[in-house]
């Protein structure tokens, strides 16, 4: 079995039934972080005992209990939740809180479970070296005969998840325009399926993977350096593309 999945948030019988919204809140605050983790860990490709292929940091403010292999296959590991301070930064650039429960949470995991620590923690300096960033791309495309390089660039943060678009031309080798064009909630199950596939018809169109065209950029108006763009769909589809937080 593969170490595949990491995640980091609230003890979950703990706090569904009295403080759901807290438990949930953190689950946002912190999920461009566990997401970063277990994209890093799927690159390792490290053989686990066989009991599991997920790493949980799991917080509360009741007695801690020793790590454990929990239901389905995840090696669970408790830490003390520091409620006021977690508060006090929820939201900002400080992610010093965080960064001390992973490493103490890999370091108390690898005691139960032999699990490539040096690694783990050469993943984490990465991370704060970088300023806790979790940024990929996520699509570029040449399009010759409109002279166009559409390149699609994802952002997910603390507060929300970004795509951005830079929209250059071929012969000049110069950006036209570029600018956010999607903000969602942070959340892996809104955005997960949300790009697939750019095309040009007479307009500049984003698909998402069940081909369903959801942003269209205006041509013309690029040639003209200007960003002009629509979000397509109903309304519950254009409030989830232009989240606030």
């Amino acid at each position: 079995m593969t170490l595949y999945y990491f995640n980091l948030g609230l003890e979950y019988d703990k706090y569904i039934k009295d403080e759901n919204d807290l438990r949930y809140e953190f689950q946002l605050r912190t999920r461009f972080i566990s997401n970063y983790f277990s994209k890093k860990l799927r690159r390792l490709r490290f053989k686990t005992d066989g009991n599991f292929n997920m790493l949980s940091i799991s917080l509360h403010e009741d007695e801690i209990e020793n790590p454990s292999i929990r239901p389905i296959d995840v090696l669970n590991v408790q830490l003390p939740f520091d409620r006021d301070r977690y508060l006090k930064i929820k939201g900002t650039s400080d992610f010093s809180y965080y960064l001390e429960l992973l490493e103490l949470g890999f370091k108390k995991a690898s005691e139960f479970k032999q699990l490539p620590t040096k690694e783990l923690l050469n993943i984490l300096n990465e991370f704060i070296v970088s300023g806790c960033k979790n940024e990929w791309l996520i699509k570029k495309k040449r399009f010759k005969s409109n002279d166009l390089e559409i390149i699609l660039k994802c952002k997910f943060t603390t507060n929300d998840f970004q795509v951005s678009v830079n929209i250059n031309q071929i012969t000049t080798k110069k950006e036209l325009v570029n600018g956010i064009i999607i903000t969602t909630e942070p959340d892996e199950n809104v955005f997960d399926s949300l790009i697939k596939n750019i095309i040009i018809d007479k307009d500049i169109l984003i698909k998402n993977k069940f081909d369903k065209t959801i942003i269209e950029i205006n041509k013309q108006d690029v040639f003209n350096r200007i960003l002009n763009y629509q979000i397509i769909g109903d309304k519950k589809d254009i409030e989830s593309l232009k989240y606030k937080n």
